[in-house]
Formats: structure tokens, sequence, C-alpha cells
């Protein structure tokens, strides 16, 4: 028996079936969470190492800089919004950056993006944008192994949390 194609576009029915569907690889990340499961997904995102600059579990980028790395803050006060955060606290690991860092911090100038991104769990993720933040109050330890710095002035903050598939604790 045979089907009949009820709808008469001028169109072919192979075309228009597959123009109505979303493309399957548009998203390398999908693809590779298909390929290697979740938590291969969640170690090859939070992966630190390589030629290049790594990916750490808590990360910031300053405009240009980045990413580097966090060894405290009070972004959970942001994420969890909680009334009494008015500044970006953090410290930060010394390395190439610590010099720009401190010029921006004496300059007072405004940076365009400051970009914090912290893995809340194991399949999840948040980054918080601040948007036209001024650096105080830089400071670098005795020990020369982190440096400490707020971000505050700013005018907006954008939080965006991303999970690959149903959040996990």
């Amino acid at each position: 028996m045979s089907q009949r194609d009820h709808d008469r576009s001028s169109e072919p029915r192979q075309a228009r079936s597959n123009a109505a569907l979303p493309s399957r690889g548009t998203s390398p990340v999908l693809a590779l969470q298909r390929a290697i499961g979740n938590r291969g997904t969640i170690r090859v995102l939070a992966r630190k190492g390589g030629s290049g600059p790594g990916t750490f579990e808590n990360s910031v980028r300053i405009g240009k800089l980045g990413p580097i790395e966090i060894t405290e803050s009070n972004i959970a006060d942001w994420i969890g919004k909680k009334a009494d955060a008015d500044d970006l606290i953090v410290t930060t690991v010394q390395d190439e950056h610590s010099h720009e860092l401190q010029r921006m911090s004496d300059s007072k100038a405004r940076i365009d993006s400051i970009e914090v991104q912290s893995i809340t769990s194991q399949n999840s993720w948040v980054i918080v944008t601040f948007k036209n933040a001024v650096i105080r109050g830089y400071a670098q330890d005795q020990s020369g192994k982190t440096e400490r710095w707020k971000a505050n002035g700013f005018d907006a903050v954008n939080i965006k949390r991303t999970s690959i598939g149903t959040p996990r604790p």
C-alpha cells in the first residue's frame, strides 16, 4: 500500500523534514557528552595542563587576561544572590598576569568585563559576568604565591548557569 504526501508545498518532502529538525551536531559539547558520557565530559572541561592556558575549577577572566586560577572568593554570595554582596573579592594565584592586574588597580580604569567561572557540581557550572568594573585594592601576600583584589563600581551583573543533563550534587 502506498502513502500519500498530503502537504502540497513546492519543496520536496526530504528537504522540508530536514529543515524543521535542528542539527544534532550543532554543539561540540553535546557531541562530546554523547561520546564519553557526563562524567567524562566534566573531566575534559575541567582539565588542567596542556600547552595553552588551563581550565580551572574556579577561574576569572579580566578583559583579555585569563583564565586565572581563583583560590578564594565570595562568588558563592553572588551565585546565591545574597543581598550583602557589594564587591567581588578574589584571591588569585600570582603569575604572568600579576603586573597587569596591579596596573589596572593603580589606574582605577574601568574594565569592560570580568567573568568568574565556577564549577558548582558534577555536571554544572556558572559564569558570573561583571560589566564595567573597577579593580581596587590589589595586594600580594607575603609568600608571593597569591594576590588579593576586589572589583566594584560595576554597572551590571549577569549570572549564567549551565548543566549537562540534570544537575547533580
